[in-house]
């Protein structure tokens, strides 16, 4: 039997991200998972059973379903502004995965439809619930380093991601627009705003990138660079932070890498002369999925802001949509 005390949620997309969802919204005291939406209805069925659901196998179905009142989309690309706006007018407060949408015209969208309908859209930017992240911009923000002067964000993955996430048309490019989202915000997060872009690449956005060397230049002054690559050896994936300042260094050894358990070291460490190891909470990748969702949940039920709006996904599209410029450009 339903909580009616408790906000009820639907799980568009039951793939990989899909399940990371409803571990998520499983975690939080404040929703109940009651529908769950894939093309697949043995999928949709098997993962109903799990939670007590119900299934549909049209996401139309799920948002026309009266208990719900907070969806969540976990679609490949393509899909997501499309079933953003049909949870819009159907008066759902949504969590869609990164990106947020193709881009920032669809972005706008999105945007003003919310604010018309008043509907809180949030964004799933995982990793700023990543601890190590966490107290690595407690540190840059405390002046623990000095002034940040240069940021290096690693990307190396062994091999494409398969299915869908082959396909530009789907994902909105190559690497940069699929996994390389991530190092976007984390960027942002850790050392604020862009003013300025530089990039290089082995192809076009529309004919999918799998290697790309990106500049960027903060509005702090800081410069930062972020390599992305997909012919990694197999089994491989890094995604390391180094974060240079005037009186120290910053070192996270990567999220996803952790969880792919090719972590290389302790999870974030400081340099000012000798090494200092930086504990942090606990928590993994997966983790900071059911962080991201908790903390969303929890913003709707007080009638609060979305932790990541979206605003700030449109934003990230934005700059991303300035790289592949500079990657075309002549």
């Amino acid at each position: 039997m339903s909580d009616d005390s408790k906000l009820g949620v639907g799980v568009i997309g039951l793939g990989e991200i899909g399940q990371f969802h409803l571990r998520g919204f499983a975690s939080s005291s404040e929703c109940e998972i009651r529908a769950v939406s894939d093309i697949d209805a043995a999928l949709a069925e098997e993962t109903a059973s799990r939670f007590g659901a119900s299934s549909y196998t049209s996401y139309q179905d799920l948002l026309s379903d009266p208990a719900i009142a907070i969806v969540s989309i976990g679609l490949p690309h393509r899909l997501h502004c499309e079933v953003l706006l049909a949870a819009i007018a159907a008066g759902k407060q949504v969590l869609c995965e990164k990106p947020l949408c193709m881009t920032v015209g669809e972005c706008d969208e999105v945007i003003d439809a919310a604010a018309r309908a008043n509907v809180t859209v949030g964004v799933q930017h995982n990793q700023l619930f990543y601890p190590p992240h966490v107290r690595a911009k407690e540190l840059v923000d405390s002046g623990s380093i000095g002034r940040p002067v240069l940021m290096r964000l690693r990307l190396a993955i062994g091999g494409k991601f398969r299915g869908w996430r082959t396909d530009p048309a789907v994902t909105g490019g190559g690497i940069l627009f699929d996994a390389g989202v991530h190092r976007f915000y984390v960027a942002r997060y850790l050392l604020g705003e862009v003013d300025e872009v530089m990039a290089m690449a082995d192809n076009t956005r529309l004919g999918g990138e799998d290697v790309a060397v990106v500049g960027l230049r903060f509005r702090s002054g800081a410069l930062g660079v972020i390599e992305a690559n997909y012919h990694a050896p197999p089994g491989s994936f890094d995604d390391n932070v180094e974060i240079c300042g005037t009186e120290g260094t910053l070192y996270v050894s990567g999220c996803e890498a952790e969880f792919e358990g090719f972590r290389t070291g302790p999870r974030l460490t400081r340099f000012d002369g000798s090494w200092h190891y930086e504990k942090t909470a606990q928590g993994d990748w997966a983790d900071s999925v059911a962080a991201s969702i908790r903390a969303f949940v929890t913003a709707v039920a007080r009638g609060e802001e979305a932790p990541v709006t979206a605003k700030d996904g449109r934003q990230v599209v934005q700059l991303i949509e300035s790289v592949y410029d500079a990657i075309s450009a002549p």
